[in-house]
């Protein structure tokens, strides 16, 4: 473990410069992991880091320590608290973060089970609560237009709470060719749509589309896909929130499939 006590140390700066460039994280292709938490997460996914700084308070508790510890052969460099604090993403740091390679997409299946599409959804926060419900709701892909806010900013990553490495994320797709060649159903969740969510079956490999937190999703994508579908709202609501939207049709899916291996490897598929 080398120790490093200022700014101008070249891995320092590095990292530094990772933590807050959106171009410099998909230029090395690499996302920051600041937290116990996340770096769990990473860690429990059977991946290893490529780099870990953690301060010198935080290396005495026992949960951070074992962190460390799992992250080998990783190198570590350890930090004063000050040090720490100005690098970390988040108002109260946890005294560890790491630089680790962003996970490679994969191409969706055509016939995949369960999917969760998002077109220019540009609240970081939404993106990680939509992330979180779909690998929570058994989901195995996620597809995102181009306008969407970066999956991998630590914003998006900390709202997703460890669930982008539960998940096939497909960012700067052409949501028009992926519905094309998808075989399965379609979903557009559409406030003014005439089918309720509840009507229809879900139980059978499905897409579900949610849209922009404004405009919600466009007239292509919505002409695009199978059906459309609302939620049925009790009291004169204009609209539920994206993410809540979205995590509601998530459920119902899981709710109308519990008996048909939910949670299994032939799901997420």
């Amino acid at each position: 473990m080398k120790a490093i006590a200022s700014r101008e140390n070249a891995a320092y700066r590095a990292m530094a410069r990772l933590a807050a460039s959106a171009s410099e994280r998909r230029k090395r292709g690499a996302s920051v992991l600041d937290g116990a938490h996340l770096l769990g997460a990473f860690l429990d996914s059977g991946r290893k880091p490529e780099e870990v700084m953690v301060s010198r308070s935080a290396l005495g508790q026992p949960e951070v320590a074992r962190l460390v510890e799992r992250c080998a052969p990783a190198p570590v460099m350890l930090l004063t608290d000050a040090l720490f604090g100005a690098l970390s993403t988040v108002e109260s740091p946890t005294g560890i973060l790491a630089a680790v390679r962003t996970p490679e997409r994969r191409d969706v299946p055509a016939d995949a089970s369960f999917v969760l599409v998002l077109e220019d959804i540009q609240d970081p926060g939404n993106v990680g609560t939509l992330l979180r419900s779909a690998a929570a709701a058994g989901a195995g892909h996620a597809v995102l237009s181009p306008r969407c806010a970066f999956a991998w900013s630590p914003k998006v990553l900390r709202a997703g709470m460890g669930a982008h490495f539960a998940l096939n994320i497909v960012e700067g797709a052409d949501l028009g060719e992926f519905l094309a060649a998808f075989r399965g159903v379609s979903v557009a969740l559409a406030g003014k749509a005439e089918s309720s969510l509840y009507e229809l079956d879900l139980r059978g490999p499905i897409a579900l589309l949610v849209g922009n937190e404004g405009a919600g999703l466009s007239d292509p994508i919505l002409a695009a896909a199978s059906v459309r579908a609302r939620i049925p709202l009790a009291a004169p609501v204009e609209s539920l929130n994206a993410g809540t939207a979205g995590s509601i049709a998530l459920f119902e899916a899981v709710r109308q499939r519990r008996g048909k291996g939910f949670g299994s490897a032939d799901e997420r598929r």
